[in-house]
């Protein structure tokens, strides 16, 4: 069994259980897979690719440190992360604590650390939170690390997140779930405004009303690949904006084209 990046946990420990003792040498973050119950839950949902994320390790390192220790050999080809190799246009189209925020949507709280500390099961008292959010509600939970396999299972239902690392062992998980005539409404607007034409990714906002121009950029900058920039075409100079880019550590450039047309570039902050 050759191990890659879409290779589910659940399926490598099933056929090779001695690679629980080998990630988990690697990094303390995988000590969780000897917790059976963790494995059970969210190991059942996690990617290779998701666990490198999980731990801030290297993707390709975590691959050769795996089929070395079963007798694999791996090419490049087999490193490829096809889940995160292109943008796609249903990309989140606001920052999403932003937007909760600012319109005093109604938030479901729920820290599970305690549980997940004692070795407890995690994963259905979520999803019995989930369940109880409307749309146009959200839910912010706090876990001891990043559940990144949990993002595949909440965006099949509607949800975008918003991720905060407050200490190696403290995140906090903004998830938001738009009322279903406004989603809609703007994944059509986003597939109309953005094309990607080799290392640029251009972004039309013009004609859109506030605060919608800020969080589309902001939204689009969030999942953009380091080695792209964003050129976004605007009818204003975006003053509100800059404070964000700034903040985010987004290097940008803007251009006055005539009064009514300002082209603004921007690049993410070096890796």
């Amino acid at each position: 069994m050759k191990i890659t990046p879409q290779t589910k946990i659940v399926e490598m420990i099933k056929a090779h259980p001695e690679l629980v003792t080998v990630l988990a040498s690697y990094n303390s973050h995988f000590e969780l897979l000897r917790n059976p119950i963790m494995r059970k839950t969210f190991a059942r949902f996690a990617t290779v690719s998701h666990a490198a994320k999980v731990a801030g390790v290297n993707l390709a390192d975590l691959i050769k440190l795996m089929n070395n220790a079963i007798g694999e050999t791996v090419s490049d080809a087999d490193m490829v992360d096809r889940e995160d190799s292109k943008i796609s246009p249903d990309i989140p189209i606001y920052p999403v604590k932003d937007i909760i925020e600012q319109r005093h949507i109604k938030i479901t709280n729920l820290d599970v650390r305690e549980v997940m500390k004692n070795h407890g099961e995690p994963f259905p008292v979520i999803m019995q939170a989930v369940a109880k959010v409307k749309q146009g509600e959200a839910l912010v939970l706090e876990t001891i690390f990043e559940p990144a396999p949990l993002y595949d299972v909440l965006q099949k239902k509607g949800f975008e997140h918003q991720t905060e690392m407050l200490a190696e062992d403290h995140y906090k998980i903004w998830f938001y779930r738009e009322a279903a005539r406004d989603v809609q409404q703007e994944n059509t607007d986003m597939k109309d405004r953005i094309r990607e034409e080799g290392g640029t990714v251009y972004l039309d906002v013009r004609g859109l009303e506030p605060p919608q121009p800020m969080a589309m950029v902001l939204g689009t900058m969030a999942k953009l690949d380091p080695a792209k920039r964003l050129v976004v075409q605007h009818e204003r100079v975006p003053m509100f904006l800059y404070p964000k880019l700034d903040e985010k550590g987004y290097t940008y450039e803007t251009h006055e084209l005539d009064q009514h047309n300002v082209q603004l570039i921007i690049k993410p902050k070096s890796r």
